[in-house]
Protein backbone atom coordinates (compact mmCIF):
# COMPACT_ATOMS: atom_id res chain seq x y z
CA UNK A 1 0.00 0.00 0.00
CA UNK A 2 2.97 2.46 0.96
CA UNK A 3 4.57 1.55 -1.82
CA UNK A 4 1.76 2.19 -4.36
CA UNK A 5 1.20 5.61 -2.33
CA UNK A 6 4.71 6.93 -2.61
CA UNK A 7 4.53 6.06 -6.58
CA UNK A 8 1.34 7.90 -7.34
CA UNK A 9 2.67 10.78 -5.33
CA UNK A 10 6.00 10.79 -7.09
CA UNK A 11 4.32 10.66 -10.11
CA UNK A 12 1.81 13.29 -9.47
CA UNK A 13 4.31 15.55 -8.07
CA UNK A 14 6.70 14.98 -11.30
CA UNK A 15 3.54 16.00 -13.73
CA UNK A 16 2.75 19.06 -11.42
CA UNK A 17 6.54 20.09 -11.71
CA UNK A 18 6.74 19.73 -15.37
CA UNK A 19 3.22 21.33 -16.28
CA UNK A 20 4.73 24.09 -13.78
CA UNK A 21 7.57 24.90 -15.31
CA UNK A 22 6.31 24.29 -19.11
CA UNK A 23 3.90 27.51 -18.08
CA UNK A 24 6.65 29.84 -16.32
CA UNK A 25 9.24 28.99 -19.58
CA UNK A 26 6.38 29.71 -21.92
CA UNK A 27 5.55 33.29 -19.62
CA UNK A 28 9.05 34.27 -19.33
CA UNK A 29 10.77 33.01 -22.62
CA UNK A 30 11.42 36.45 -23.84
CA UNK A 31 12.90 37.51 -20.66
CA UNK A 32 14.96 34.36 -20.62
CA UNK A 33 16.51 34.46 -24.07
CA UNK A 34 17.26 38.26 -23.20
CA UNK A 35 19.39 37.40 -19.99
CA UNK A 36 21.23 34.59 -21.79
CA UNK A 37 21.76 36.90 -24.80
CA UNK A 38 23.21 39.51 -22.06
CA UNK A 39 25.58 37.19 -20.58
CA UNK A 40 26.42 35.44 -23.78
CA UNK A 41 27.53 39.12 -24.77
CA UNK A 42 29.20 39.85 -21.37
CA UNK A 43 31.02 36.80 -21.93
CA UNK A 44 32.62 37.75 -25.33
CA UNK A 45 33.53 41.18 -24.34
CA UNK A 46 35.59 39.81 -21.80
CA UNK A 47 37.37 37.26 -23.41
CA UNK A 48 38.10 39.87 -26.52
CA UNK A 49 39.13 42.25 -23.56
CA UNK A 50 41.94 39.71 -22.23
CA UNK A 51 42.43 38.23 -25.34
CA UNK A 52 43.61 42.42 -26.64
CA UNK A 53 45.67 42.31 -22.57
CA UNK A 54 47.59 38.78 -24.31
CA UNK A 55 48.28 39.81 -27.43
CA UNK A 56 49.45 43.70 -26.41
CA UNK A 57 51.74 41.63 -23.80
CA UNK A 58 53.17 39.52 -26.39
CA UNK A 59 54.25 42.41 -28.29
CA UNK A 60 55.58 44.39 -25.71
CA UNK A 61 58.07 41.01 -24.94
CA UNK A 62 60.25 40.85 -28.45
CA UNK A 63 62.72 38.85 -27.06
CA UNK A 64 60.49 35.85 -25.76
CA UNK A 65 62.38 32.91 -27.83
CA UNK A 66 65.57 34.43 -26.55
CA UNK A 67 64.27 34.99 -22.96
CA UNK A 68 63.13 31.29 -23.06
CA UNK A 69 66.33 29.93 -24.90
CA UNK A 70 68.40 31.77 -22.57
CA UNK A 71 66.08 29.60 -19.60
CA UNK A 72 66.86 26.85 -20.91
CA UNK A 73 71.04 27.13 -21.25
CA UNK A 74 70.73 28.46 -17.18
CA UNK A 75 68.41 25.15 -16.78
CA UNK A 76 71.47 22.90 -18.16
CA UNK A 77 74.32 24.90 -17.09
CA UNK A 78 72.96 24.19 -13.40
CA UNK A 79 72.16 21.09 -13.86
CA UNK A 80 76.07 20.29 -15.50
CA UNK A 81 77.56 21.57 -12.48
CA UNK A 82 75.03 19.57 -9.88
CA UNK A 83 76.22 16.44 -12.26
CA UNK A 84 80.06 17.28 -12.07
CA UNK A 85 79.92 18.40 -8.22
CA UNK A 86 82.46 15.80 -6.28
CA UNK A 87 80.25 16.64 -3.10
CA UNK A 88 77.15 15.93 -4.65
CA UNK A 89 78.84 12.74 -6.26
CA UNK A 90 80.03 11.42 -2.87
CA UNK A 91 77.05 12.01 -0.99
CA UNK A 92 75.04 9.88 -3.46
CA UNK A 93 77.98 7.28 -3.39
CA UNK A 94 77.58 7.18 0.02
CA UNK A 95 73.98 6.95 0.10
CA UNK A 96 73.75 3.83 -2.15
CA UNK A 97 76.57 1.93 0.06
CA UNK A 98 74.34 3.23 3.28
CA UNK A 99 71.60 1.66 1.33
CA UNK A 100 72.94 -1.94 0.28
CA UNK A 101 74.01 -2.61 3.81
CA UNK A 102 71.40 -1.71 5.38
CA UNK A 103 69.14 -4.05 2.90
CA UNK A 104 71.88 -6.76 3.62
CA UNK A 105 71.31 -6.29 7.53
CA UNK A 106 67.43 -6.32 6.92
CA UNK A 107 67.93 -9.77 4.73
CA UNK A 108 70.37 -11.30 7.10
CA UNK A 109 67.80 -10.05 10.68
CA UNK A 110 65.09 -11.74 8.49
CA UNK A 111 67.00 -15.09 7.68
CA UNK A 112 67.71 -15.44 11.40
CA UNK A 113 64.19 -14.86 12.37
CA UNK A 114 63.34 -17.52 9.75
CA UNK A 115 65.63 -20.16 11.18
CA UNK A 116 64.27 -19.36 15.03
CA UNK A 117 60.66 -19.73 14.01
CA UNK A 118 61.76 -22.70 12.22
CA UNK A 119 63.49 -24.50 15.33
CA UNK A 120 60.59 -23.06 17.41
CA UNK A 121 57.45 -24.86 15.75
CA UNK A 122 57.10 -27.80 17.67
CA UNK A 123 57.76 -26.13 20.92
CA UNK A 124 54.59 -24.27 23.22
CA UNK A 125 56.04 -21.63 24.51
CA UNK A 126 53.70 -20.40 27.62
CA UNK A 127 55.16 -16.84 29.39
CA UNK A 128 54.02 -15.07 32.70
CA UNK A 129 52.24 -12.57 30.40
CA UNK A 130 49.89 -14.35 29.31
CA UNK A 131 46.06 -14.06 29.45
CA UNK A 132 46.17 -16.32 32.24
CA UNK A 133 49.12 -15.18 34.19
CA UNK A 134 47.60 -11.25 33.80
CA UNK A 135 43.98 -13.00 35.25
CA UNK A 136 45.81 -14.54 38.16
CA UNK A 137 47.44 -11.40 38.99
CA UNK A 138 44.39 -9.94 39.17
CA UNK A 139 42.37 -11.91 41.27
CA UNK A 140 45.45 -11.88 43.73
CA UNK A 141 45.30 -7.97 43.95
CA UNK A 142 41.13 -8.28 44.64
CA UNK A 143 42.55 -10.39 47.21
CA UNK A 144 45.00 -8.03 48.90
CA UNK A 145 43.16 -5.17 48.19
CA UNK A 146 39.45 -5.67 48.46
CA UNK A 147 36.69 -3.30 47.01
CA UNK A 148 35.67 -0.72 50.14
CA UNK A 149 32.83 1.10 49.75
CA UNK A 150 32.49 4.91 51.07
CA UNK A 151 28.98 6.44 51.87
CA UNK A 152 28.43 10.04 51.21
CA UNK A 153 27.22 12.30 54.61
CA UNK A 154 29.18 9.95 57.05
CA UNK A 155 26.60 6.86 56.50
Amino acid sequence: MSKKTSLLFGLAAGIAAYTVTKKVLKEHRPEIKAKLQELKDNGTEVGLRYYDYAKDYLNNQVDVKTSFADLKERVLDAADSLKNNDKLQQAFTSLKDATDELKEELANQHQEQEELDGENDDEIVIDGRSAFGEAKAAADFEEDHPTETFFPHGE
